[in-house]
């Protein structure tokens, strides 16, 4: 078949394979229009009755025109084959999309799915069309999850004998989602695909289909007509109640009892309602409620979910305790039990159906108590690591094993600072003499005195000679007792501290042995006495008598 022609449509590759029929993906060789082809299988066309039926399903496509149900372009038939040529739909079959995409389908994305189902099929039985074949390998979802329906190969016109190609007693359509009148043969109406529907709506929200465990047909046809399905929390906690109860009446065994159209199925699921309803069978309990015959409001006044509250309380006290540094103690304690109200207000929703209205409650304090548990895990964590390795002072030491924490010390100190032992200004590592105070010059030691005369070697003109202290440490002498010929002093006074030495020399420098300046030794105008500052010097003015401070 690939590269044959139909039609202006060339065929390009095959797309899949069913029981009476291929479809090939081909294009327009003119517009490039791409269309899904479905061609009658060869050993089929001798079979007068099933050549009626593909006929039939192009009879029927030809009637909708609805925008969530395939799309018929053309009919085509010679001697080699029979062909569909229909709208091209990308997107994949329900049953796949439920296996390898989503699982059990939320409520926020299999409402809209089954909505867009029901819209189709509502309209399509508006045309007096039943479907008879309703089952996820029939609907296509495509990637921004809008629903295409196929496949009206087995459909019927209601009340048009001549297309009614089956008889009483006769099942046509797929075992898993036939309604109990299909499996028995009876005559069917719209009810049937609503049933069936009911089984693709379970499928989608619980993930699996309610009769694919069993092995034998028999054991299908028994479960469908006799025993009711379990309710669909059963096998995933996560369903509403009102879609719980939604699905119990679709799926209800007298046709009588069900929806009685896709009107009033789409009408309960927008108004988010329970429906009236037989009593429900639990298969585990084997316990029946009776459901009062009115909509009842999902959320009752006289119900109440302690728990639920409890651990949202819990999860919003235990959260802002767990950002306190000192108090996230309290918050492990507050959001642990947190955790363990709102796991126990999801296990009171699941036993009673009834507390479905606090499933928020319960998810969100179990949510912020365990969020709220990890913040406080980590603050605790390093408070203690804080507190066991803080150094105050930031010199290095941690404050467990620094004897000064709020003062920068060193670490020879044990993280105190070092002392002045002597108070004398200079701290011990740097002072010579660490109990003896003394000055800076002398490395924190105190000026010696090396001729033992009382007068230290700082003031002591003569350290080397015992002398007086009017005499600057220097020994007197008695020139009466002397008969050595004295050289000619002169009384030389230093102009900072008036000391007064008498030297054998003038018109010289001198250090002062008291103040320890420098001074010019010079017979001075004024006193006669020699010495002048060192700023009188070269300064413009004679200072001395013979102007020697000028030259």
């Amino acid at each position: 078949m690939i590269g044959k022609s139909i039609l202006n449509y060339e065929i390009v590759s095959l797309i899949g394979e069913g029981g009476m029929g291929s479809v090939f993906l081909a294009k327009h060789s003119q517009v490039e229009r791409v269309v899904a082809i479905k061609s009658l299988l060869p050993q089929f066309m001798s079979n007068n009755e099933i050549k009626q039926r593909f006929k039939n399903e192009a009879s029927t496509l030809a009637r909708l025109q609805h925008a969530n149900i395939v799309g018929l372009f053309d009919y085509f038939e010679d001697e080699t084959g029979m062909y569909l040529i229909m709208e091209f739909v990308e997107g994949m079959a329900l049953d796949e999309f439920i296996r390898d995409v989503t699982g059990p389908m939320p409520e926020e994305r299999a409402v809209p799915i089954i909505n867009g189902i029901l819209e189709a099929f509502s309209y399509a039985h508006q045309q007096n069309i039943i479907h008879r074949d309703i089952k996820p390998a029939n609907i296509i979802i495509t990637k921004d999850d809008k629903v295409k329906i196929l496949d009206f190969g087995i459909a019927r016109l209601l009340g048009d004998s001549n297309h009614n190609l089956t008889k009483t007693g006769t099942q046509m359509g797929t075992v898993y989602y036939m309604s109990p009148e299909q499996v028995q043969g009876k005559k069917v109406d719209i009810r049937s695909d609503i049933y069936s529907l009911g089984v693709t709506f379970y499928q989608m929200l619980t993930g699996v289909n309610p009769y694919s465990g069993l092995t034998t047909e028999y054991e299908v046809y028994s479960k469908i007509v006799k025993e009711d399905l379990a309710p669909p929390q059963e096998i995933y906690p996560g369903i509403p109640l009102y879609l719980s109860t939604i699905l119990k009446k679709a799926l209800e065994k007298n046709p009588e009892d069900r929806f009685q159209s896709c009107e009033e199925f789409l009408a309960a699921i927008k108004s988010k309602v329970k429906v009236e309803s037989k009593p429900i069978v639990n298969s585990v309990a084997s316990k029946q409620e009776t459901i009062k015959q009115r909509q009842i409001p999902i959320q009752s006044n006289n119900l109440s979910n302690g728990a639920a509250t409890a651990g949202l309380v819990l999860g919003i006290i235990g959260l802002v305790f767990s950002f306190i540094p000192y108090a996230s103690f309290v918050g492990i304690v507050l959001c642990f039990l947190a955790i363990i109200f709102g796991s126990k207000g999801i296990s009171n929703i699941q036993k009673n159906e009834e507390l479905t209205f606090s499933k928020g409650k319960s998810n969100a304090g179990l949510t912020m108590g365990i969020i709220g548990l990890i913040i406080s895990i980590i603050v605790s964590i390093l408070l203690i690591f804080n507190l066991n390795y803080k150094d105050s002072d930031g010199d290095g030491f941690i404050d467990s094993k620094d004897k000064c924490p709020t003062i920068k010390g060193v670490y020879l100190y044990d993280g105190c600072p070092i002392p002045d032992s002597d108070l004398d200004g200079i701290l011990d590592d740097s002072d010579k003499c660490v109990n003896e105070n003394g000055p800076k010059e002398n490395n924190g030691c105190p000026w010696p005195d090396s001729d033992g005369d009382g007068v230290f070697d700082d003031k002591d003109g003569c350290v080397s000679e015992y002398g007086t202290l009017e005499n600057n440490g220097c020994p007197e002498y008695n020139y009466e007792e002397e008969y050595i010929e004295e050289p000619t002093t002169y009384k030389t006074v230093c102009p900072y501290c008036e000391n007064t030495t008498y030297e054998t020399q003038y018109n010289v420098t001198w250090n002062c042995g008291n103040c320890r300046k420098e001074f010019f030794s010079c017979n001075k105008y004024e006193t006669g006495d020699y010495g002048i500052h060192m700023n009188w010097i070269n300064d413009g003015t004679c200072d001395c008598s013979d102007c020697s401070d000028e030259n």
